[in-house]
């Protein structure tokens, strides 16, 4: 472990660093954007402080006299307070020309039904009801905008992406680092022991029996049950006995990519994830949702685009 970390801290001076920010705080009781909460209680050290401050201190320490960049993804419900956080703050003491804000669109239209048929708003008939379309726009964007070519021109060689409220997450990055130096992958997802049927995705190695050919990836914990238990896993996810957790880690979408690999990739996909909807019926026969559904695409569905001989 500790040879693998010191490996990584050499690397620390590479990274660039994408963060996830389009959605708002509701579920945890809070109205407001979620990187504008504190981190804890003593000092209340919003969210987006701390990720800048550690950056610029990684830039400090192991910058070399390299700009370390900052990628903020913003959505309509959360650009304008993101903005102004970062302004009346004095973007918490980075440069303003370090930090690039991309903005996801106008989301996708609401779904009613299996036949797909579009929702309506209720107040304007001729408007169509949209949802938003996941975190998965974050490579679209980072393609459509650039990002990742104009990072991998000025020498960085790494790309974090994290989402809002992780504070830990960085304690990891040195250690992500030495691995994904150590075994030259092209994406690296950090995992988290996870209970059978946590309400949480997890990462697996899937098999595809047709090639024989291997994929290391996220499966949501909703499908991940009736997967095994379809591929002769009689008893579906359960716990190992000898460590109390599911031998299936939990995913938590604190991901890093080799950016010269990782850009090559946007250029021949334009960075577009696979899209799913995952609706509730209200009816016996599952054809009509109880609410107007949307369609989706997630960020750590990026290895289904990675070409097979180098996914496994």
């Amino acid at each position: 472990y500790a040879e693998t970390e010191k490996i990584g801290m050499k690397e620390m001076g590479y990274c660039g660093f994408v963060l996830v920010a389009g959605g708002l705080g509701e579920r945890l009781g809070y109205s407001s954007i979620k990187v504008g909460l504190p981190t804890e209680l003593a000092t209340e050290t919003r969210y987006l402080d701390y990720y800048i401050s550690y950056i610029l201190a990684v830039q400090k320490k192991y910058g070399d006299g390299r700009i370390l960049p900052l990628c903020i993804m913003t959505s309509n419900d959360t650009h304008e307070k993101t903005m102004q956080l970062l302004n009346v703050n004095n973007y918490f003491g980075m440069r303003k020309s370090q930090v690039t804000v991309v903005i996801q669109g106008q989301g996708v239209p609401a779904l009613a039904d299996n036949n797909a048929k579009f929702v309506l708003a209720e107040d304007n008939p001729s408007k169509l009801v949209t949802k938003p379309h996941g975190h998965g726009d974050i490579h679209s964007l980072l393609y459509k905008n650039q990002v990742a070519k104009k990072w991998k021109d000025k020498g960085i060689k790494w790309l974090c992406l994290f989402q809002d409220t992780n504070g830990l997450a960085f304690h990891t990055l040195p250690i992500m680092l030495g691995v994904s130096s150590k075994l030259d992958l092209i994406m690296n997802s950090l995992a988290v022991p996870r209970k059978a049927k946590q309400a949480i995705g997890a990462v697996t190695k899937l098999k595809n029996t047709k090639t024989g050919e291997f994929r290391t990836i996220n499966v949501e914990y909703n499908q991940l049950d009736p997967l095994l238990r379809g591929s002769g896993f009689k008893d579906g996810d359960v716990n190992d006995k000898k460590t109390g957790f599911s031998p299936f880690p939990g995913n938590i979408n604190q991901l890093l990519f080799k950016l010269e690999d990782y850009s090559e990739l946007l250029e021949a996909t334009s960075g577009l994830m696979p899209e799913f909807v995952n609706p509730k019926y209200k009816d016996a026969q599952k054809t009509i949702f109880k609410k107007p559904t949307r369609l989706e695409c997630m960020m750590q569905d990026f290895p289904t685009v990675i070409p097979p001989e180098k996914s496994e």
